[in-house]
């Protein structure tokens, strides 16, 4: 199993994804889902990349940085 964090740019902005899966096909099937729950109105998915992908174990973890304006 692995944690991947995934990047999202779609109409209704650029979004962070971090999820659990056991490859990368099940990683986007499950991304599909996990933002198509997330809105009231599924945006347009642009582009979608695997960012990082981390093998689960203790202490595994990203830090995810929020942009200042």
């Amino acid at each position: 199993m692995y944690l991947f964090k995934m990047e999202v740019d779609s109409s209704e902005g650029a979004l962070t994804v971090i999820l659990a899966a056991e490859n990368e096909e099940q990683a986007f099937e499950e991304m599909d889902q996990h933002v198509e729950r997330h809105f009231l109105y599924p945006p347009e998915l642009k582009e979608v990349a695997i960012v990082e992908k981390k093998r689960i174990t203790a202490g595994v973890a990203y830090v995810i940085e929020t942009r200042k304006d």
